[in-house]
């Protein structure tokens, strides 16, 4: 699916992503120096500023989000070329009653008192190891006097334990380069309570540390009852801080899903009431409870000697020898059997229309709620894949659907998932507009009975198995590469929901196994089975001014629709493949006219024939990845005003069209099998590509190149349907209070400007499908000052020869251009502003200081320094020493191009009441940096930067976007890999004299969202 797909059309409501679990609070991650990530925030220093709500109040999500997508399990794969693959497949035979195979590669143990453990040596990241404490106690298990509690407890283990006072632990692992967030996180769910660790290993100490730190999280909480006042404000600002469309719409969906069952008053976020009032004992008899050694698994994974790490577990973990006095909770505890909570059946399908003033999009979602499949037999993986399939080809025809002229819905989903342990969910979401929900409704009905009537082709079937295994070849390939905190996943989700851990090799040769011998029929049986009344509710959400034609009530219109789908007369789905090749001939090649070795980076720098520079390093980082850039000097800059709007979309309207000959829907199936990606881009200062492929499809990944540039197609369908969604999205976007907020700033911090307008109907408007056409064709026309970057695991020869074949033929006539800058220039003095939107009772604050700097790699160093030290610190006094905000966001940066320019952010979430209060706050850590700053502070983002810096040197994107940065500022290379020496060089006063710079507090610009009943 072509990824403009992907990237506009994300369901607003993915039923297995609701709020079924809250994070513990982190900061944003520290961020390389410029040169390292700035390519693109160089580019677009004058640019919008990014909507950080969601960097200050939702970093914890990117944990959850990965926790919970590791109950569908590691993706499995190929690997080895055809033959072997098949000889792979005729050596291992399996039975369907035959058990899985259990991870060779995992030592898994149980503890005299029922602990479970896992361990696994794997060596990436080198020389670190991830820690995971999962707890089978979620939300769920509450009592109604601790709703919320279970959650709360979870922030408590950060609060203080028998060993470490208060934030000793956050401070501790902070000091060695471990980041909270990156490495140091937890969440909550309805089922469960995860803690995740990531530290060295190479440290006797530190790894005697690390485990007393988890010890005392399964057994020594201390829940002092100060502390627990503490932390009473920091759970209610995280509850305060998802409050809104969301918050509101899960309170919705939970009775309607779960019925009578305990976990539709669960939400683990919990009541207000008893956040503010619970006691430190009803904390205390939640933890003896249900923190028990039995229902507690700990998964360590990194690269270590594993006999170390399972002595120091049975040191830490294991009750003393019989004889032996203790008070230790790992001896004195007994086990605790933990209820299940069954959700109830319906008979009759249930319709519920959730309308919102805040909904963020008009979406139709069917569910049907399912008995969960937690087998660990052969013939339950089986099911699974053939589920898989199903949902894959059903996909595909809902794309192709979409594709259509004036396509009846703006995107679409279905899929399988998991939900709490007693159910897992079949989904068919639509998104549509405001006045299309039946129309949209109508043509996901139609989909599913053409499947259920019909059934799907061979050839869809064929297709859709080739793509499952390539998808499984990556991970499988890049088996020795995977990071440690992904294999951690596939543990937690077998101790906590029993999900099978049979290994990747194991599950190669399974996938090569069970996937030829399934037949259409039983993909077939599953499609019929979508159509079944029990047990399926239809949800739609959207704005209040939702309704059905003719007045009628949309909900019993709806009912209506859905109770007559089974009389739908569809036709037969016809499955129309072209044969052409996806290039209609190979170009003449060019030439590499000059070569020079690169020796600081290990790397090769080609002059072509037609003037392109290429750079190319390979490494061994990922065994199936190969990751290019290129890019042109020019983008919108060098495009009239008038055009400004089309030229900025004119890349994402050709990436969703097709190539050369092919619509999006052929390309889609001429590219079966590969694992490749190209798109186009045309941004503020440059146009070019980006992309990926897997080796054996590197000369796919060089035709599309060609092609994009040579051929490119703007298919007016597609034009037609993505404007709808522009437009759909615009007239929904003045309700949503961040949005609000954030136009605002980046309409004061750009003054206006045409080029710097926020997103709107009005800026809709002025979008042109030909003057898009004509400003693409204009910028590619040339690609003679273009330069272009590989680097992966290609073969030498093999690039070279692409290298001459596609990109040395690409099309230059000596055309040399460069950007203009457009000043886009931030206001002087002091803008200080309040909005007003959103039903909650919430604020949110944007704090942006923005002017003139003198850029040097020496200087940006010091200024990102400077934000991430004022981060802890606000961090330390917001959130932790006042309880007056879940998450504070804190960024410096300072770019190169267009021009010299500093950018401090600051975003924080509050109780409107207290606003000011933290204002004055942050103004005396900010002078407290101005002033000298603390040396202890320094150091600790040294360290941190020191870590996250060994890891980016094991990744290709890092790679990518260093040898990009370095060519766009005509720098020398060996500046890559000095990183750590300015790092270590640089001093507080240096940072005290960036933090003067960055933090002037006569010239800033501040908005205050403030709710509407404010006003």
């Amino acid at each position: 699916m072509p990824a403009i797909w992907k990237r506009l059309f994300g369901v607003a409501v993915s039923l297995a992503l609701l709020a079924l679990f809250v994070s513990c609070p982190n900061d944003a991650p520290p961020s390389q120096e410029p040169s390292a990530a700035q390519a693109q925030g160089d580019r677009t220093t004058n640019s919008a500023v990014q909507e950080q709500s969601a960097a200050a109040g939702e970093q914890g999500e990117s944990q959850v989000e990965t926790a919970e997508s590791e109950d569908a399990q590691q993706a499995v794969a190929v690997a080895g070329d055809e033959a072997e693959q098949q000889s792979v497949a005729e050596l291992v035979q399996f039975d369907p009653d035959e058990p899985l195979p259990f991870d060779p590669d995992v030592t898994v143990g149980t503890l005299s008192n029922g602990m479970t453990y896992y361990i696994r040596e794997n060596s990436e990241p080198q020389g670190r190891a991830h820690f995971s404490l999962a707890v089978r106690a979620g939300s769920v298990l509450e009592e109604e006097q601790q709703r919320g509690l279970a959650h709360f407890l979870e922030h408590m283990a950060f609060n203080g334990t028998e060993r470490f006072a208060k934030q000793a632990i956050v401070e501790y692992l902070e000091s060695i380069g471990s980041d909270f967030g990156a490495h140091l996180n937890a969440y909550t769910g309805l089922d469960e309570t995860v803690y995740f660790l990531e530290v060295p290993t190479d440290d006797a100490e530190i790894l005697e540390t690390t485990f007393q730190i988890l010890s005392d999280w399964a057994f020594a909480i201390s829940l002092e009852p100060e502390e627990v006042d503490l932390e009473r404000g920091v759970v209610i600002e995280e509850r305060r801080l998802f409050q809104g469309f969301d918050s509101r719409f899960t309170s919705n969906l939970y009775p309607l899903l779960f019925g009578s069952s305990q976990y539709a008053e669960r939400d683990p976020i919990g009541l207000v009431e008893v956040i503010e009032t619970a006691p430190a004992e009803e904390l205390r008899a939640f933890y003896d409870r249900w923190y028990r050694p039995n229902l507690m698994a700990l998964i360590v994974v990194g690269d270590f000697e594993p006999d170390l790490i399972e002595s120091k577990i049975k040191q830490h973990f294991a009750p003393p020898p019989e004889g032996e006095a203790t008070q230790d909770r790992a001896a004195v505890a007994e086990p605790v059997e933990r209820p299940m909570f069954p959700v109830p059946d319906n008979e009759e399908p249930q319709v519920d229309v959730f309308t919102d003033a805040e909904a963020p999009v008009t979406q139709l979602v069917i569910v049907r709620k399912l008995a969960p499949e937690r087998g660990r037999d052969v013939a339950a993986m089986q099911s699974g894949l053939t589920s898989r399939l199903a949902f894959d080809m059903l996909n595909a025809r809902l794309f192709e659907r979409g594709q259509q002229a004036d396509p009846p819905f703006l995107g679409s989903f279905a899929g399988y998932s998991n939900f709490v342990l007693t159910l897992d969910v079949e989904q068919f979401a639509i998104a549509t507009t405001q006045e299309g929900v039946e129309r949209g409704f109508t043509a996901l009905l139609e989909e599913m009975q053409r499947a259920a009537q019909h059934g799907f082709t061979a050839s869809e079937l064929e297709r859709a198995k080739i793509n499952l295994l390539s998808e499984a070849e990556r991970q499988y390939t890049n088996r020795d590469q995977i990071d440690s905190s992904a294999i951690a996943g596939w543990y937690r989700s077998h101790f906590l929901s029993g999900a099978p851990a049979t290994g990747i090799e194991a599950q190669w040769q399974l996938y090569q196994s069970l996937l030829p011998q399934i037949p259409l029929d039983d993909v077939n049986d599953i499609a019929q089975s979508w159509t079944e009344a029990r047990n399926s509710a239809l949800l739609v959400l959207g704005p209040e001014g939702i309704d059905a034609s003719g007045g009628e009530e949309l909900e019993l219109v709806l009912a209506s629709q859905l109770a007559g789908a089974s009389a739908m007369v569809v036709d037969p789905y016809e499955d129309e493949a072209s044969d052409e090749p996806l290039i209609a001939s190979i170009p003449t090649p060019g030439s590499i006219v000059s070569e020079v070795r690169i020796d600081a980076i290990d790397a090769v720098q080609w002059t072509l024939s037609n003037g392109i520079t290429v750079v190319a390093k390979q490494t061994d980082f990922k065994d199936d990845e190969v990751q290019f850039t290129a890019f042109s000097p020019g983008g919108t800059s060098l495009v009239a005003d008038s055009d400004y709007v089309s030229a900025q979309y004119a890349g994402d309207l050709v990436n969703g069209s097709g190539v050369g000959e092919h619509d999006s829907v052929a390309l889609d199936k001429l590219l079966t099998g590969t694992r490749v990606d190209v798109f186009p881009y045309i941004d503020s200062l440059f146009e070019g590509l980006r992309g990926n492929a897997s080796p054996k499809d590197l000369e796919v990944m060089f035709q599309l190149i060609h092609l994009y540039v040579t051929e490119p197609r703007l298919d007016p369908d597609f034009y037609a349907t993505y404007e709808e969604r522009l437009r759909s999205s615009a007239e929904l976007r003045p309700t949503q209070p961040d949005a609000v907020l954030f136009d605002r700033v980046n309409s004061l911090l750009t003054q206006g400007h045409l080029r710097g307008r926020p997103f709107s109907l009005e800026l809709v408007a002025e979008l042109n499908m030909e003057r898009a056409e004509a400003a693409y064709a204009e910028r590619f026309a040339d690609l003679g000052d273009a330069r272009f970057v590989f680097v992966g695991a290609f073969d030498w020869d093999e690039l070279r020869t692409l290298t001459e074949t596609y990109i040395a033929s690409l099309p230059s006539t000596g055309r040399t251009e460069e950007w203009v800058d457009h000043n886009i220039d931030p206001p002087a003095g002091v803008i200080d502003e309040s909005v007003h939107s959103g039903i909650e009772h919430r604020s949110n604050t944007a704090w942006v200081f923005r002017g003139e700097g003198v850029w040097s790699r020496d200087a940006a160093l010091a200024v990102e320094v400077a934000g991430e030290m004022l981060g802890t610190r606000l961090r330390e006094r917001i959130r932790e020493a006042l309880g007056a905000t879940y998450s504070i966001f804190v960024s410096g940066s300072l770019g190169s191009i267009p021009d010299s320019e500093y950018q401090t952010v600051i975003v924080f979430g509050s109780d409107p009441d207290r606003v000011e209060e933290l204002l004055a706050e942050i103004e005396v850590e900010i002078d407290w940096l101005r002033t000298g700053g603390e040396q202890s502070y320094l150091d600790t983002v040294k360290e941190q930067l020191r870590v996250a810096h060994d890891e980016q040197l094991r990744e290709n994107s890092f790679w990518l976007n260093e040898i990009e940065t370095i060519l766009i500022r005509g720098e020398s290379f060996e500046l890559i890999t000095n990183y750590l020496d300015r790092v270590d060089a640089l001093t507080l006063d240096q940072v005290v004299e960036a933090a003067r710079l960055i933090l002037p507090m006569d010239r800033f610009v501040r908005v205050v969202l403030y709710p509407e009943e404010s006003q």
